[in-house]
């Protein structure tokens, strides 16, 4: 009796699924404190994206800034930071890490070099992307390069794409000012009081940290900057406080042009500790931060509540 089985030498073999265009480069270049790392949790757990181990490769404002040496610190002391949690974790867990450190590795190696290599950091980007649709470097820092270099990167494909988020100026603020004392905080120090004081040296002129913190606070002329070096079907300008809700996510991946997947609203990310905002700072920061909510409010006229409650509060 002859056995009857299928003829494979004749049946043709399905293809492999083959890419049909390059995976979109998506940018986000801030602000801080507006989002940026739940936006990041979210394209990093989605299906049709690829990221890699770090949210904020630094590639760009490096070069610009020549910081090499703090780069290649804090890389290789995240590495340290993984390798001893990896000593302790589930072997599940331990395998995610170990691959999350050859990651830190590979950039590491690329940096070393001190110089720009485009090929080589475009490399590190879609390494491993597979079929997936976007890959993507979410830095807030690069909010304050130039015009020129954002023009640079907006050029290294044809489907490059940049976000841009925003955050009630006062609110954003006030979270950037209390990042600074959670991070320095010492033992026995009163929080909301050094948070003031430092709030203080930041309007007044007498913090180092002034300039970085007033130029992300500056969301004109990073709204300038990107309509004159990143053409406008190109660019995402959101509100943090439209993000963060089903209409806004679809938005989102509309634009960068994956399948919507709802977002997780309810997880906090980066919160720091609660402490209520002095009604004299608050109008102090108001004051300070008038040309922002002037300048947004004509050029993006649905606000969102956070912001209309703000300005009627008034700038004087």
């Amino acid at each position: 009796m002859v056995a009857l089985v299928p003829n494979t030498a004749r049946r043709p073999m399905a293809a492999p699924a083959r890419r049909t265009a390059p995976p979109v480069l998506m940018f986000g270049i801030g602000a801080p404190k507006c989002g940026t790392t739940w936006l990041h949790d979210y394209l990093a757990g989605h299906p049709d994206c690829h990221f890699r181990a770090f949210k904020e490769l630094h590639y760009f404002d490096t070069l610009q800034e020549l910081k090499f040496t703090w780069l290649l610190n804090f890389i290789e002391t995240v590495i340290d930071r993984r390798q001893a949690a990896m000593a302790e974790a589930a072997p599940k867990k331990r395998a995610e890490i170990a691959a999350e450190i050859i990651d830190m590795r590979d950039y590491l190696t690329l940096m070393k070099q001190r110089k720009d290599d485009r090929f080589g950091y475009s490399r590190y980007l879609v390494q491993g992307v597979g079929l997936k649709k976007l890959v993507g470097d979410i830095t807030p820092n690069y909010a304050l390069i130039p015009a020129k270099v954002l023009a640079e990167m907006a050029a290294m494909t044809k489907e490059t794409r940049f976000v841009y988020l925003m955050r009630d100026p006062v609110d954003r603020l006030w979270s950037h000012v209390r990042m600074d004392v959670r991070s320095r905080l010492k033992e026995g120090e009163d929080y909301l009081a050094k948070s003031r004081a430092h709030l203080a040296d930041l309007l007044e002129g007498r913090a180092e940290e002034k300039e970085s913190a007033y130029r992300f606070s500056d969301y004109q002329s990073v709204i300038e900057k990107l309509r004159a070096a990143v053409p406008a079907e190109k660019t995402l300008i959101m509100f943090q406080e439209d993000l963060m809700t089903p209409a806004g996510v679809k938005r989102l991946c509309s634009f960068l042009g994956i399948k919507y997947i709802a977002g997780d609203f309810g997880k906090e990310i980066n919160a720091g500790l609660p402490v209520d905002l002095p009604e004299e700072d608050r109008a102090a920061m108001r004051r300070a931060l008038r040309p922002q909510y002037e300048f947004v409010a004509q050029n993006f006229p649905n606000l969102p509540e956070s912001w209309q409650r703000t300005m009627s509060e008034g700038f004087a």
